[in-house]
């Protein structure tokens, strides 16, 4: 607990520095987004460079799916050996987003709880602890969300057997982000926005060195 709050120290006087330094609550989220994106840059390029990997295994991955068809077991004992000569880590890509949701449910506690004044927020959005009465922020989640999802099916294609379910995902998750984000406080959905465009500019600037085998092993 004592761990806890002072993480959400942290958020709140962070929230509060780039507030007064911008003028602006909403600002405020998108500088505070912007700093734990840097601070988790470190793992956002490592996730990218694994997405670019698995891209580069695709046809290994098929030919093993065709020689061990009727045989799971033997697929995926010969998938991790794959995995393991390559320096490839399939779960790689999700440990930035899980990095990232202790963040989200300590903004959602500093944003519920801060004496907003009014004239301070943008537009609508004067107090970002209670859900944006518009579809604006729900329709951002769900566009960025798409994009983003987009992005990474373009440069990691579909694993072996998954392409149906991956495809119906690129078109599931923005809809339930945004409904999710209707619901939530506008200063989440706010940073989940931020996270997400600074997400798609990260992720267009490191697919323009792609890596190649020599590359790739050098940095496992």
């Amino acid at each position: 607990m004592a761990v806890w709050n002072g993480f959400l120290h942290v958020l709140t006087l962070g929230f509060i520095f780039f507030t007064h330094l911008t003028g602006n609550y909403v600002l405020g989220v998108v500088l505070l987004t912007v700093v734990v994106r840097l601070i988790l840059l470190p793992l956002g390029i490592s996730q990218v460079r694994s997405f670019q990997k698995m891209a580069r295994l695709a046809p290994k991955q098929r030919e093993l799916q065709a020689k061990h068809k009727g045989n799971p077991q033997k697929l995926q004992q010969e998938m991790a050996a794959l995995y393991k000569e390559e320096g490839v880590n399939p779960a790689a890509g999700c440990l930035p987003l899980l990095l990232q949701l202790p963040v989200m449910y300590g903004l959602f506690d500093v944003l519920r709880s801060f004496p907003y004044q009014h004239g301070n927020g943008l537009w609508i959005w004067q107090n970002l602890g209670q859900p944006d009465p518009t579809f604006t922020l729900a329709i951002l989640v769900a566009v960025s969300t798409f994009f983003m999802q987009r992005q990474a099916t373009k440069m990691s294609p579909p694993q072996p057997g998954m392409e149906q379910s991956q495809k119906m995902m690129t078109w599931m998750m923005p809809l339930v982000f945004g409904y999710v984000a209707y619901k939530l406080a506008a200063g989440l959905s706010i940073y989940y926005v931020a996270s997400n465009l600074f997400q798609i500019g990260q992720t267009s600037l490191l697919l323009r060195t792609p890596i190649d085998s020599k590359t790739s092993k050098a940095s496992t």
